[in-house]
């Protein structure tokens, strides 16, 4: 399959280059959904998504210091979102111990790891608990880094973030792309084969808009579901079964309006919506058929967002609809991202029917829209 010209270039150094016994401190993504203080199934996808890379630095006799954030505490302590139950669930996984270490970066946690055997791992607090985080912090950066000898970033669903254990980091470590991040960006890279689909769903139009404009020109039908699409319906046909105020503002419309105008003969919006009271859960029967049909003749396939309220029994039949038919669709390049989509992938237990499932949502788009990824560009 041809590749794209990536505008993320990144490192060939890999986990072979390590010294025996050197501190690694491997950015994962951990930002997995908790019910009732547990890891829910739904976001065991992503834990298992790191296990490779552990492997290959335990293969090496790394210590390994596990570094990610949960949630958006805000620079301060909330136990809510503490890293403890993602240690306990990704030590379930790997079937190997994992020490927490609740003090994140600090004295202790150096203690600890310079006491480490090799193939050891432990797991640093919620980095988001210190404000220094997220505002990209040269002296947390320094902080962190001193607990290792070498970075690895492989945690692609957060390289869209300017954050300091993604990017200042580097600034002090030896530093390359773990295997999940090369992975992606290789998937993510690959050149849409004709026939091609991209399948938009979600919530908001304006974080379509750049994948829509970058990913436009090179596909041949781009098919809208989801809030999304009673947007473009608006800038469409001008009127709607219920008041969607939320999604059909004026400036939104208008960008719609604008979309359409250079896309518009690739765009297929829904011929029919479920309409229950004042809320459109989910696209109609005949727009499923229609999407299912042109999803059957695809050679390659992207797709980011439901395509209606998964949260309601009447939200999803389309997004249910859509994932079997391009699961049976088992001659296509199939790409699919964004959190609510790929739990629907979980829990029809589909996964392993897709090429490729994107670890980052967010992420997937922005590198997609061919938008700057902070953390990609540090990896050279």
């Amino acid at each position: 399959m041809q590749t794209r010209k990536s505008p993320h270039p990144i490192t060939s150094w890999t986990a072979r280059d390590i010294p025996r016994d050197s501190r690694v401190l491997l950015r994962i993504d951990a930002n997995v959904p908790l019910v009732n203080g547990r890891v829910s199934p739904n976001g065991l996808h992503r834990l298992f998504s790191v296990m490779p890379e552990i492997h290959r630095l335990q293969s090496r006799g790394a210590r390994i210091v596990l570094i990610a954030h949960l949630g958006d505490p805000k620079g301060k302590r909330n136990e809510a979102l503490s890293l403890k139950p993602v240690a306990r669930a990704l030590s379930r996984v790997l079937d190997y111990p994992i020490r927490f270490i609740a003090q994140g970066v600090s004295d202790d946690a150096a203690r600890v790891i310079d006491r480490m055997a090799p193939g050891a791992i432990v797991m640093l607090e919620n980095l988001r608990f210190n404000p220094g985080e997220e505002k990209n912090s040269a002296d947390f950066a320094k902080r962190l880094a001193a607990l290792g000898d070498v970075y690895v970033n492989n945690a692609f669903g957060v390289c869209h973030r300017k954050h300091a254990s993604l990017v200042a980091a580097t600034k002090y470590l030896p530093h390359f792309a773990g295997e999940l991040v090369v992975r992606e960006v290789r998937a993510l890279s690959l050149a849409p084969k004709s026939p091609s689909v991209l399948i938009l769903g979600g919530a908001k139009i304006a974080t379509k808009i750049s994948l829509i404009k970058n990913l436009g020109p090179h596909v041949d039908a781009i098919l809208v579901g989801g809030a999304t699409a009673l947007t473009m319906l608006k800038a469409d046909i001008g009127s709607l079964p219920i008041d969607a105020a939320e999604f059909t503002k004026p400036k939104d419309v208008a960008v719609a309006k604008a979309i359409a105008k250079t896309f518009g003969k690739k765009i297929f919006l829904p011929c029919d919506v479920v309409v229950t009271k004042d809320i459109v859960p989910d696209i109609g029967p005949s727009t499923i058929a229609a999407f299912c049909s042109a999803i059957a003749q695809a050679k390659y396939i992207i797709w980011n967002g439901p395509m209606g309220i998964t949260t309601r029994s009447d939200g999803t039949a389309g997004t249910h609809a859509i994932a079997q038919a391009i699961a049976k669709n088992t001659k296509a390049i199939t790409i699919i991202g964004g959190g609510e989509t790929v739990e629907c992938l979980e829990d029809l237990c589909l996964t392993d029917s897709f090429a490729h499932v994107s670890t980052g949502g967010g992420a997937m788009l922005t590198f997609l829209s061919g938008d700057v990824m902070p953390a990609l560009e540090v990896l050279v």
